[in-house]
């Protein structure tokens, strides 16, 4: 968790080994997205937060370079609902 100004942010990172798969960004499913923001909104209601939350997305995944993985953050991946 961070935050970006007056905003909370969640982190989801997700990573491949391979491309067998998809890429990394892929992964975040609607079910996943669903079981963010249950989650962000938990957290918020728990500690008694009233502010602006979003949630980005490391997606890793590896290079066409043996030992190299590209990086790729995507901001507001899930917002505030």
């Amino acid at each position: 968790m961070a935050r970006d100004g007056s905003a909370l942010v969640f982190v989801e990172v997700k990573a491949r080994r391979t491309m067998s798969f998809g890429a990394a960004v892929k992964a975040l499913t609607a079910r996943k997205v669903k079981r963010l923001v249950a989650t962000a909104q938990h957290y918020l209601a728990e500690h008694g937060l009233d502010t602006p939350w979003r949630v980005d997305l490391v997606a890793i995944d590896p290079s066409p370079r043996p030992g190299l993985a590209r990086v790729t953050l995507v901001r507001n991946a899930v917002s505030e609902q």
